[in-house]
């Protein structure tokens, strides 16, 4: 599509002139007096409940309205755990197993149906405070059997005392019966209202990351009980028809900034301030360069500065960037097409856009992209000469360059660059071009191959890449694979899909080959090592199907360990045993480039936490001089 720079460039040069060309009406009367965030959203969000979380979409969304025990200082780098609902950091006992956590006191609900009409003002739904026991239920809903809590479940399964016995008997009960959340979890104890006690079954050195994340967030039972047992009609439903999982707005019973108050797939989501949100201030501590570029500014200003979060459901990254360039939306990424108008070679913004109250914010993410294998198919996962070959004749720098504006650089080991982990073990010895070694490596695979009976005609046999998407990038990204590996002889068949057949497929071990990647869960080259590890398959998370018992026994080993020389040296391990082995072809660590109007303040995207909405600040008189909506 060379086509389309020009043509992204004649239009973006003409909004210069007319910026009032794309313009759209916008819904202003319902927002009158308010403070409003406007912004455009491209992928599908899969979950409203925090359980069955696992994708980042998803959790753009969710963590504005749900929060965990603990979360991330705004903007310390390195990264840096701080109390959310907890009152204070866990008390840990001395053999690392029992965490004694104490609740914030007077922490609010949204006001939702679930609780019955608010006692001063019958018009109005009512609300009440968390309590330790709805801490208790949201870990027993992610180890319920009937929920579909893959990401949730693997990293606590096993950890927990009785929280895998309680996932096997929750089996026997039909989905639609709630009372297995009746039933005792020896691990889990509420001690009382404000307490909340949690038995490991061995240390887990990575459990406060866990507790930072909002998949833990406390769920009151009257949302169960009203929405999924009743309705919403407060007369029980038939079990058959019982959801387990929350899926609408009104469902929701957060104790977030912001409320849920539209959300239509596809069209748009709204997030409404939360009217009983506790005093939370903005953060006072930051770095020189925090303080020179604003972000210090509203230092112990109570938040949230925004009332209104508007999304709109925007698919195509061209029309999503008309939107920011008429002033429809206040922050926008860069499509690949207009990305050279807009940025210099140093990957700085052009003066000319800079000149229109526009700044850019330039951040790495811990996450690595990559090509899977499936270790169980016969061919992919029979030869490691194969998978070998395929990553020493792809052009990942080119792939990065020309798809991806450079946005981005190689990945050389499956750990991200800023983890500790990554230097030590160094780069794989197949994540780099070179062809001839690629195609002494598929000699070497034809030989495995044809022990094993499973070549056709003397030759490997075509290879089928499931893509997860079915839209332009997708077709370029096809049409890139098949010329790196048609490069050393190898047939490769592009199967386009949406996002959740995809999923299906690699859920349902359907795939040879297919694109997926990992963003850290927290910051750990664990989180990225049990991908890998055997039990994880059944779990949903090592969808490589990788097996192999010497790294599942130093996975058994580091998984219990306290940082220190002896976990890194077996990390190191772990990290060149998968760079031996490949079941995975790395691909890139992303940058991104995330543009803003000046009227917007506090921007710094966080590399691993989500709910920072609330400490976003628009400045409406200048968003009104500048002529935005």
């Amino acid at each position: 599509m060379k086509w389309f720079y020009p043509v992204a460039a004649v239009m973006s040069a003409a909004l210069f002139l007319s910026p009032m060309l794309f313009l759209e009406g916008a819904p202003a009367d319902e927002y009158a007096g308010k403070s409003v965030l406007w912004n455009s959203y491209g992928s599908q969000v899969r979950s409203l409940d925090p359980a069955t979380c696992g994708d980042t979409t998803s959790s753009g969304i969710q963590g504005n309205i749900f929060e965990g025990l603990y979360t991330y200082h705004f903007l310390k780098r390195p990264v840096e755990v701080e109390p959310d609902l907890a009152d204070g950091m866990p008390e840990v006992s001395e053999d690392g197993l029992t965490y004694t956590i104490r609740i914030l006191p007077g922490v609010k609900y949204h006001r939702n149906s679930c609780f019955g009409p608010d006692a001063n003002d019958p018009a109005r739904p009512g609300t009440r405070t968390v309590r330790a026991e709805d801490f208790v239920l949201a870990f027993q809903r992610i180890a319920d059997y009937h929920m579909n809590s893959q990401l949730a479940w693997a990293l606590v399964s096993g950890r927990i005392r009785g929280l895998d016995e309680y996932h096997k008997k929750t089996a026997g009960y039909k989905s639609g019966d709630f009372s297995r959340y009746d039933l005792p979890v020896e691990g889990l104890e509420a001690v009382d209202e404000l307490t909340l006690r949690l038995t490991l079954t061995e240390p887990f050195p990575q459990f406060i990351y866990v507790l930072a994340m909002h998949l833990y967030a406390p769920i009151p039972r009257e949302a169960v009980d009203y929405w999924l047992a009743a309705g919403g009609t407060g007369e029980p439903l038939p079990m058959a028809e019982r959801s387990v999982s929350f899926r609408e707005a009104r469902q929701l019973a957060g104790t977030g900034a912001y409320v849920l108050k539209t959300f239509e797939r596809k069209k748009r989501i709204v997030l409404e301030r939360n009217e009983d949100y506790r005093e939370v201030l903005y953060p006072s501590e930051g770095t020189e360069e925090d303080r020179a570029e604003g972000l210090l500014d509203d230092a112990g200003k109570r938040v949230p500065f925004i009332d209104i979060v508007h999304m709109d459901f925007v698919p195509e990254d061209y029309s999503a960037w008309m939107r920011f360039l008429t002033k429809q939306a206040d922050l926008s990424g860069i499509p690949r097409e207009t990305f050279e108008f807009v940025i210099t070679p140093d990957k700085d913004l052009s003066d000319r856009w800079r000149q229109r109250h526009i700044y850019l914010k330039k951040y790495s993410s811990p996450a690595v992209f990559w090509i899977a294998f499936n270790m169980e198919d016969p061919v992919i996962g029979g030869s490691k000469s194969l998978r070998q070959a395929m990553c020493l004749s792809f052009d990942v720098e080119n792939y990065v360059k020309v798809l991806y504006n450079s946005r981005g650089k190689r990945a050389v080991n499956i750990i991200p660059s800023t983890f500790q982990g990554h230097a030590e073990a160094g780069p794989g010895p197949y994540y780099r071009l070179d062809r001839q070694a690629a195609k002494a490596k598929l000699e070497e695979a034809k030989k495995e191959l044809a022990a094993k009976g499973l070549l056709k005609n003397g030759k490997i046999p075509e290879l089928t890449i499931d893509l997860p998407d079915t839209d332009g990038p997708a077709v370029r990204m096809g049409e890139f694979f098949k010329q790196q590996f048609s490069a050393i002889g190898l047939k490769v068949k592009i199967s386009l899909n949406d996002w959740p057949t995809l999923q299906e497929k690699v859920h349902n071990k359907a795939t040879q080959i297919y694109t997926m990647g990992w963003h850290a869960d927290y910051p750990d080259a664990e989180n990225f090592l049990q991908l890998f590890y055997t039990p994880n398959i059944a779990k949903g998370t090592n969808n490589t199907n990788y097996s192999n018992p010497r790294f599942d026994r130093w996975y058994e080993t580091i998984r219990v360990m306290p940082p220190g020389p002896e976990r890194m040296e077996l990390y190191v391990k772990m990290i060149r045993q998968i760079s031996e082995d490949v079941p995975v072809l790395l691909l890139s660590e992303p940058q991104s480039f995330l543009l803003a109007y000046d009227w917007v303040h506090n921007v710094k995207p966080h590399p691993i936490g989500y709910g920072y909405t609330k400490y976003r600040r628009i400045d409406a008189e200048l968003r009104r001089k500048l002529g935005g909506r």
